[in-house]
């Protein structure tokens, strides 16, 4: 009888260890069903890129470097600072080292604005409804164009409605109201994530390249030889406006496609952009002139232009990459200097010119070489412009505009949780 008692109790004991096991074993089926079918859409989503943060602060912070020596390269600009001792008659031409550090950050600086730019409007409109997106735009972009370009314009004590380097922020305006209008008649089946295909989206990224190269000459032409930028609100070059759409819509396409990014670890593939790059920027420096056709010596024959447009076109798709790659194998994660740099960029990209200029034509004033001149214009701009933020920005109503109300230091209108 006992022996029975022990093995009806083995027996049952054996049955719950069974089904202990059973139940593990669904519960880990279910969780690493629920992983793949989040995988996807959650490492991606939740992965802060801060390689295109830095690269988005480094390209405004050169903004500092490539304005520093304006008054060389747009000598015309001096004779309104005669008072200073410069004057278009006197200055001198760009020495060699510094054109060409001009006409590099010129090759690439705006197009990878755009792509970023791109990027991060498609990450904002995958979190926001449309209507929220076109209202962020608008506080963010339009009132920030309208404001600081009309202030910058009051400056010569006349409203002529230009734009200045405010140029860019009516672009973005009109590139997000644009996408914003897209992205209202797409329905809700056509915004499923969809699987990662990396041969495929290799294929359509290289479409994607040979596409920016190829439209180059032609936009050139459009434009008159060269891409241009509005200098009035109402002065648009369609040439310049439709290329750096391109970019910026490139740049959304890379967000869609951000599992690229993110596994592009190679440092081999980083390094070979890089002697590429800087290969063709070398056999295309020598016919570089003019900054958006400033200055610009015309070609000498059709098929001349049609051969710098290419390079110009290639040289400014493989700084993309290169900036890319690299910004995104050496920032893995956020520190202090980064946000704080971060979080400079814009207001110094909105303040900067004005003191870019006239401490340029204090220093050449001074008969300072040009070395001195671009070291001392970049730390005084730079001193200046961080001064403005903590002044007129941080710390007032600004920041709702300029950093948003989430990101401002003043926040009086705090929901009651």
């Amino acid at each position: 009888m006992n022996d029975k008692l022990s093995e009806l109790q083995d027996r049952v004991a054996e049955l719950k260890r069974k089904r202990r096991s059973s139940e593990k074993f669904v519960a880990t089926g279910k969780k690493r069903n629920t992983e793949r079918q989040t995988a996807p859409n959650s490492f991606v989503g939740s992965e802060r890129f801060h390689g295109l943060d830095f690269l988005r602060a480094m390209a405004m912070l050169m903004g500092l470097v490539f304005h520093a020596p304006m008054l060389y390269y747009i000598p015309v600009m001096a004779d309104g600072f005669k008072d200073f001792g410069v004057s278009s008659a006197t200055m001198p031409p760009m020495e060699a080292w510094l054109s060409a550090i001009v006409y590099w950050l010129h090759s690439w600086r705006m197009t990878v604005f755009f792509m970023i730019s791109g990027f991060f409007t498609a990450l904002v409109l995958s979190k926001r409804t449309t209507r929220q997106f076109i209202t962020d735009r608008f506080i963010k972009l339009a009132i920030t164009t309208l404001l600081f370009a009309s202030l910058f314009d009051l400056m010569d004590g006349r409203f002529d409605g230009k734009l200045e380097h405010i140029w860019f922020l009516y672009y973005l305006f009109v590139f997000s109201c644009i996408t914003g209008f897209f992205a209202a008649l797409k329905s809700s089946s056509e915004n499923a994530d969809k699987s990662h295909n990396s041969t495929k989206a290799i294929i359509i990224l290289l479409i994607i390249a040979t596409v920016l190269v190829a439209i180059r000459p032609a936009l050139d032409q459009l434009d008159g030889g060269h891409v241009g930028v509005a200098s009035h609100y109402h002065t648009i070059k369609l040439g310049g406006f439709l290329y750096f759409f391109a970019w910026f819509c490139s740049g959304m396409w890379l967000y869609s496609n951000r599992f690229l990014l993110i596994s592009a670890n190679s440092t081999i593939l980083t390094i070979l952009s890089l002697i590429t790059a800087a290969g063709v920027f070398y056999i295309l420096l020598p016919d570089l002139s003019g900054i958006w056709g400033y200055g610009a010596i015309p070609a000498e024959t059709e098929a001349e232009a049609f051969r710098i447009s290419l390079l110009k076109g290639l040289n400014a798709v493989l700084w993309a990459v290169f900036f890319t790659l690299a910004t995104h194998q050496l920032m893995k994660k956020s520190n202090k200097l980064l946000d704080w740099l971060v979080t400079l960029s814009f207001p110094i990209y909105i303040f900067h010119l004005t003191p870019c200029i006239v401490f340029s034509a204090v220093l050449i004033g001074m008969g300072l070489s040009q070395f001195q001149v671009l070291l001392g214009v970049v730390v005084g701009a730079f001193a200046i412009s961080v001064v403005l933020y903590y002044l007129l920005i941080k710390f007032t109503p600004l920041s709702w505009i300029i950093l948003g109300y989430k990101k401002s230091w003043l926040q009086p209108f705090k929901r009651k949780v």
